[in-house]
């Protein structure tokens, strides 16, 4: 599967939007993400362990989800996916650091302040679309 689009937009951004619900009460996190190129269609992410969101990631694990692209990068694609499932990683955040670090500008501080609280999370998706600002989309199925 061709997908140079799709890591263009993953490289592009290094936070999400995630959009969850349970029991017809809507949410909306704002989470940093890791992805590694031979699979586009998973990403990583980190709740804090014991925290109620991942309550709800256990109880309905169906999601929604938007990239958001970096400040400096105009004119960059985003990712778009519906009915994403989100489950407990196989990976620890330990196993995730170094990508974390790579990836995301200045995480080296959030691990500092609060690593070992966090607890690794991977979203599958289905399907995705890319949205390159410029009225084109690509739509990839994983």
């Amino acid at each position: 599967m061709e997908t140079e689009l799709m890591n263009r937009a993953l490289q592009a951004a290094d936070r999400l939007a995630l959009s969850t619900s349970l029991a017809n009460l809507a949410d909306v996190k704002i989470v940093n993400f890791v992805w590694y190129q031979d699979q586009p269609g998973v990403l990583y992410f980190a709740a804090k362990k014991n925290s109620a969101a991942i309550a709800v990631y256990e109880q309905h694990p169906d999601a929604a989800l938007v990239t958001i692209p970096r400040n400096e990068i105009e004119h960059c694609p985003s990712v778009r996916s519906h009915h994403v499932n989100i489950e407990h990683a196989t990976q620890s955040m330990l196993d995730l650091l170094p990508r974390y670090l790579e990836l995301i500008p200045g995480y080296q501080k959030i691990w500092d302040a609060s690593g070992e609280s966090l607890e690794a999370f991977e979203i599958k998706m289905s399907s995705a679309v890319v949205n390159n600002d410029l009225g084109s989309k690509q739509t990839y199925r994983f």
